[in-house]
């Protein structure tokens, strides 16, 4: 009986997977730009162009019969015109069968395309990630996904009160401080450990936070102008300290869950331990897992600069230049979100002790 259910959760999982990417590959409907399906692909060569280096590289020229998905010519025929490069760079090669979003021309028998269609792409990947959560962490899955949906919609509001005209630090510090509640408390329940933890985080944001308005204050103004899709925006400094505020929360916040969570099974275990071995014990859990998030931090800001660094890069920009004229913003927030990670070991070592120990001495006297 118990194997029959366990080949029934894997038969519903995978028809949920399936179906979700049907729903997606066929929700044309839903979108107000006009989505074509490409049906036909003639590829020829167009030549050879240079670059701007005297480089050569091969272009090759596609003309597509694609049929149209929604709107009022649905079912229409439409032909389609696309050039790319050998490399792909800037531009890229379309196959049939994709499904593409693109602006009519004229009477309609003709378009423009704009981008691939990628919302199958994100569905797949999105459900094989809640099925593996499911499947693996079962309960605990359940609670990251609610986790995510309740911060994708802080995020959302947050993004919402600030088109409206609020200010964008005061946004921050709320979404910061939501972010922590509602993380920790989903993830870990309604216990001394998790209020350890959420004071441990919001002790460190804001001696990070304290510590960048001070040097901000001291120091010249940074270029702003490093910062990409800025346009007129008036307050580029606001903007910078609200990145700073919210890029390494989630790294700090670990820290302090794990630490916190760590001296809770000590003191379960162990409710006699003293203060100095309890502070020892954290310190070596701390060391441990300082060096892998530094590097975490690292990786993902790095990883976002490669296309940037690339293109320049190939256009004989030496590093020392890109790292003294373009990044020194990405420097900077990558600095201070490691100081917060270091600090958050001390910190949430002294406050999880301290409130966990209380709640154990608690418990003997009972």
């Amino acid at each position: 009986m118990r194997s029959f259910m366990f080949r029934k959760k894997y038969i519903f999982f995978l028809l949920f997977y399936l179906a979700l990417i049907l729903f997606v590959a066929t929700d044309a409907w839903l979108y107000q730009i006009p989505v074509a399906r490409i049906q036909k692909v003639r590829t020829e060569e167009s030549g050879v162009k240079s670059g701007a280096r005297g480089e050569k590289e091969q272009y090759y020229e596609q003309t597509m019969e694609a049929k149209l998905l929604n709107g009022d010519q649905k079912g229409d025929k439409i032909l389609l015109k696309n050039e790319y490069s050998a490399s792909q760079v800037i531009n890229q090669k379309y196959h049939k069968w994709d499904q593409v979003l693109v602006s009519l021309n004229g009477e309609g028998k003709t378009a423009t395309i704009k981008t691939l269609k990628r919302d199958v792409y994100l569905a797949a990947l999105f459900g094989l990630m809640v099925i593996l959560l499911l499947l693996i962490t079962k309960k605990q899955g359940v609670l990251t996904i609610a986790t995510l949906v309740v911060n994708l919609g802080i995020y959302g509001a947050g993004f919402t009160l600030y088109l409206q005209g609020k200010d964008i630090l005061k946004i921050c510090n709320l979404m910061a401080i939501l972010f922590m509640v509602t993380t920790l408390l989903f993830l870990n329940g309604f216990s001394r450990k998790t209020f350890a933890a959420v004071l441990s985080s919001f002790c460190v944001l804001a001696l990070i936070m304290a510590i960048f308005f001070a040097v901000m204050n001291r120091v010249a103004e940074p270029d702003y102008s490093a910062m990409e899709y800025l346009g007129t925006i008036e307050n580029p400094e606001d903007i910078f300290a609200a990145e700073v505020m919210l890029a390494g929360l989630g790294a700090i916040m670990d820290v302090a869950v794990t630490i916190s969570a760590a001296l809770s099974e000590l003191l379960e275990k162990k409710p006699d331990l003293t203060f100095r071995s309890l502070f020892r014990s954290g310190r070596e859990i701390g060391y441990d897992i300082m060096g892998t998030m530094i590097s975490v931090l690292l990786f993902t800001f790095g990883s976002s600069l490669i296309p940037s660094f690339l293109i320049r890069m190939n256009n004989e920009v030496s590093f020392l230049t890109m790292v003294r004229l373009h990044i020194p913003l990405e420097i900077v927030e990558f600095l201070i979100e490691s100081i917060g990670i270091v600090a958050a070991i001390p910190i949430s070592i002294l406050i999880s002790s301290c409130l966990l120990r209380r709640r154990g001495r608690r418990s003997e006297a009972i």
